[in-house]
């Protein structure tokens, strides 16, 4: 009976043995758990909103422009919003005039609503005409800065601007909704369409 438990013994000692082999050879990584996904840092910001709609009334009270946004930051030290997918309704002064509406991935407004940088596939457009037309002026550029008191658009980067029965393209631009004037700075490439 001796040797049985002496047999047993050596077993489960042999037993321990190899487990003790096996994790002493083991790499540390199998025992540490998975590493999880890094967690992005935080913003700075001083206060977040979701779902924004801000207005901007004339001096007359009449609207002025709307700024609508899914999500936004503000930073109280710098005095400026960054806004996600913002989309702007750019009122005409003139009331017989359409209004310009801009959208972009992103915007920061700056001077407390002086000035709205939009960057990302900035898309602008009024329509052209009466109401139930479908003719647009368009504007499309990856960044473009409006400023809403004096309805002015500018921007230094390539710039694609048509209206019905023209294409423009060239690097800069200025233009001025109020007056429906506008400029393409340099290296301007256009293209007459006759059937309109």
């Amino acid at each position: 009976m001796l040797s049985i438990k002496n047999a047993l013994l050596a077993g489960l000692l042999m037993v321990a043995l190899a487990v003790f082999v096996i994790f002493w050879d083991a790499k540390p990584e199998i025992f540490m758990r998975k590493k999880q996904a890094p967690v992005s840092a935080l913003s700075s910001a001083d206060s977040y909103m979701k779902n924004t709609v801000t207005r901007k009334y004339s001096a007359q009270g009449r609207p002025a422009f709307v700024l609508t946004s899914i999500e936004g930051e503000y930073f109280q030290t710098q005095n400026r919003f960054i806004m996600a997918t913002p989309q702007v309704l750019a009122h005409a002064s003139q009331e017989s005039s359409q209004p310009w509406h801009l959208t972009a991935r992103q915007s920061s407004i700056l001077d407390s609503g002086q000035q709205v940088d939009m960057q990302g596939k900035v898309y602008a457009w009024q329509q052209a005409g009466p109401s139930p037309t479908t003719q647009k002026t368009e504007i499309a550029t990856p960044f473009l800065s409006y400023y809403p008191d004096s309805q002015r658009a500018t921007t230094d980067q390539y710039i694609s601007f048509k209206t019905p029965g023209h294409s423009i393209n060239g690097i800069g631009f200025e233009g001025n909704f109020a007056t429906q004037t506008y400029q393409i700075l340099s290296r301007v490439k256009g293209r007459h369409h006759a059937y309109h």
